[in-house]
């Protein structure tokens, strides 16, 4: 064993102590570099937010003897100045603009992002301003209009088709942190009356392929009841595929028992879906991806525990566009598989996910994930993740994430017979102001 697993293990586990013993709760603090507040809710503060993560893992790539990666650092530093003018009428004007200092150290990532080398990038992420509404269209609502434009992500719903227009890793560095969600430009105007919302947007993605995207949402949402939308985009690229492409995205969810009186025990259950069909030019087949899940909260359990299952399936035609990590497991489908290998592409999963809280600050996540090839009906690997994660203040949090993944049938045909089990250990801390 290295000396850095042998540090990472050791810091783990007295991590694992200080999570469990509960001395250490989420308390709520004031803003030390908000530097401006008034009366009517303007104010103007700098941001910061530093990173660090250490990765040490076994047999990475099922033990492809080719692969070298066993262990590795990410950091990340964020500084910015954040700002909402509140004008006569109650109309605002907000903005953000931040730069992120991101590093990869001590070793290859397991994306393989920058093979031989230590990377160090330093770049803008967010520069956008925006006005809302307030009181002008009182007939509809406070603040029912919001428009905003600049470098900003557009994210709709849990992120399963859009979520992060920016990259990391591969000379950006921190592949894992990230921290690049940003389009390189996003307009973006939202709309909210009552249970409606919606928004329209068009953006141009900071990758390397020049894809731009324009369309819009609608959505519905009964709270406590259930929720629809639907969205429709199309997009222009560099890359063929996706060049003159229609995407059309439907999605909802529902709390079926949670009109009936009689059954209360059933009131948490909760089912959700989204469904994406993009249509492509160029002769090109059509894409299609979708996704159910079911869930339940044990509201008057002690830990309050949840339990989830979801089955998602994406063709081997479907272009997983930009989509982003809303939660653990969604959408970068196990802290293993999903995160270093696996796109939502050609795969159907099966997740079982519980979690508890042991105490207010302390959340517990145990999930498990079976992959198949979509279009082969081949098994592809099986992933058993368990996440800690802690919210010690306000303004600090860690997470300790172990993974296990074994390969299936498939797995071994991709990587020339590797067979051997892939184990994962990270720790991360977060400072954020």
């Amino acid at each position: 064993m290295s000396t850095k697993t042998t540090l990472s293990l050791t810091a783990a586990s007295v991590l694992l102590s200080a999570v469990l013993s509960g001395n250490a709760l989420a308390e709520e603090q004031a803003n030390p570099l908000q530097f401006y507040t008034a009366d009517n809710g303007s104010f103007a503060k700098v941001t910061l937010e530093a990173d660090l993560a250490v990765f040490t893992q076994s047999n990475s790539w099922f033990g492809d003897p080719t692969i070298d990666s066993t262990s590795w650092w990410e950091s990340l530093v964020r500084p910015g100045f954040e700002f909402n003018y509140v004008l006569p009428g109650s109309q605002s004007i907000y903005g953000v603009i931040d730069a992120v200092q991101a590093n990869t150290f001590g070793g290859n990532d397991a994306a393989l992002s920058n093979v031989g080398y230590d990377e160090s990038s330093l770049r803008i992420d967010h520069a956008y301003v925006g006005w809302k509404s307030g009181n002008l269209f009182s007939s509809l609502g406070e603040d029912f209009l919001d428009i905003s434009f600049g470098r900003q992500e557009y994210v709709l719903g849990n992120g399963f088709l859009f979520a992060n227009q920016g990259g990391s890793g591969f000379g950006r560095a921190a592949f894992w942190i990230g921290g690049r969600n940003s389009a390189d430009y996003a307009g973006i105007i939202k709309m909210k009356s009552g249970n409606w919302s919606g928004d329209l947007t068009y953006f141009e993605a900071d990758q390397d392929d020049n894809t731009k995207v324009g369309g819009g949402n609608v959505e519905y949402n009964a709270e406590g009841l259930g929720f629809a939308g639907v969205g429709l985009y199309t997009v222009e690229s560099d890359t063929v595929s996706r060049d003159s492409m229609m995407i059309y995205d439907i999605r909802g969810g529902v709390n079926p028992f949670a009109l009936m009186g009689s059954v209360d025990a059933l009131k948490p259950l909760h089912i959700e879906m989204e469904y994406v069909y993009e249509d492509k030019d160029n002769n090109l087949p059509s894409g299609n991806a979708w996704y159910v899940s079911v869930g339940y909260e044990f509201e008057d359990t002690p830990w309050k525990p949840g339990l989830t299952y979801r089955y998602a399936s994406f063709d081997s035609d479907y272009d997983s566009m930009f989509y982003g990590s809303t939660d653990w497991e969604t959408w970068y489908q196990g802290e293993i598989l999903g995160e270093y290998i696996l796109l939502n592409k050609d795969l159907d999963t099966h997740m079982v996910k519980l979690t508890v809280q042991p105490l207010d600050a302390v959340t517990l996540t145990l999930a498990y994930i079976n992959y198949d090839r979509h279009n082969s009906g081949k098994d592809y690997a099986q992933e058993y993740n368990a996440i800690v994660d802690w919210a010690a203040t306000e303004h600090f949090s860690m997470s300790v994430v172990g993974g296990l993944a074994t390969p299936d049938e498939a797995a071994e045909d991709e990587f020339r017979g590797a067979d051997d089990n892939w184990s994962y250990l990270m720790i991360f801390g977060s400072l954020k102001f």
